[in-house]
């Protein structure tokens, strides 16, 4: 009997990859999604659904050798980049190729980029050459690119979507695979299969001080995707927070009138979103405390904006 593969632990893997490529965050999970979507309405089983499930969760995972400057360029990439680019699925394969009891995974992150028509690659397969679960993640990947948002470019109309795939039929996708496809975006009247975030990630950030409003906003103005909203006090912050669906809130602990935790707790009461704590105080039981309340992470100050970046862009990947 194969002994099964932990999704949970594969997501962490992808999250890696997330982490690096801020641009397509959740892409894989996506692509997951539709790839088993598809693989289902073919007629599959449900663990060969799984299986597919997690090959198209994986698919990317070659792009932890891409360089960052590569994956994050905000515009077109020059010839030698996309050279680079289009090492993921080989870097993958390799990555992948000792999950021996579950083959297809390594299949699917190797050959995704091929074309029904031979035109891919790395390799140039055509057609049948070509490994089916590859030619279902190729069109869940094409879609998945589609529908959601860009850095230059903003979720495209369905129909265009339609087009694309009628237009990649027996080119650039498996006929029978596009067909399916097709049949799922006539049936979604309402175009609900898409990114469905708003692309702009709202933060909140709360604290007494100005200059350290002023460093965070700084540290993370350049990252993508991220709208900055700023506090001066824990009865703004809540005021803000009752009338803006934001994803992520940056507190100080130590405000006057209301404290972070006070602020916290009524944030809660509200939704749930990820929440990091900043504090002068680097009291083991301040720590503690913040642990005890589900406070997502703390740092202490003076914060070290790179630190705070990363920690916002793998919190942002929860939500």
């Amino acid at each position: 009997m194969q002994k099964p593969i932990d999704i949970a632990l594969a997501k962490a893997m992808i999250r890696i990859i997330d982490a690096k490529d801020r641009y397509t965050n959740s892409h894989s999970q996506r692509v997951a999604h539709y790839a088993a979507m598809i693989a289902k309405f073919m007629g599959k089983s449900v663990q060969q659904q799984t299986n597919i499930y997690m090959a198209g969760l994986l698919h990317d995972v070659g792009k932890i050798r891409i360089p960052d400057a590569i994956l994050n360029k905000n515009g077109r990439l020059s010839d030698a980049e996309f050279e680079m680019i289009k090492l993921h699925p080989v870097i993958g394969y390799h990555i992948l190729k000792d999950v021996t009891n579950l083959p297809m995974i390594s299949m699917g992150a190797k050959y995704h980029h091929e074309r029904y028509d031979g035109m891919g690659y790395p390799n140039g397969l055509a057609q049948e050459e070509i490994p089916e679960i590859a030619r279902i993640i190729g069109v869940a990947d094409a879609y998945d690119a589609m529908t959601s948002t860009r850095s230059y470019r903003d979720i495209l109309p369905q129909e265009k979507v339609r087009s694309e795939i009628i237009r990649g039929r027996g080119k650039q996708f498996d006929p029978e695979i596009a067909a399916v496809m097709l049949e799922r975006i006539d049936e979604d009247t309402g175009y609900n299969m898409r990114q469905q975030i708003d692309f702009r990630r709202k933060i909140l950030a709360v604290d007494d001080q100005a200059e350290t409003l002023h460093l965070i906003t700084n540290a993370l103005k350049d990252e993508p995707g991220y709208t900055i909203h700023t506090a001066k006090s824990g009865l703004e912050a809540l005021a803000l927070y009752l009338d803006t669906p934001f994803d992520l809130a940056i507190l100080d602990v130590q405000m006057p009138g209301m404290d972070g935790f006070e602020l916290y707790r009524k944030m809660m009461l509200v939704r749930h979103i990820p929440v990091v704590f900043l504090t002068a105080s680097s009291e083991l039981d301040t720590i503690l405390r913040a642990e005890r309340a589900g406070v997502d992470d703390y740092l202490v100050k003076p914060i070290m904006p790179q630190v705070l970046r990363e920690i916002v862009s793998i919190l942002m990947m929860t939500v």
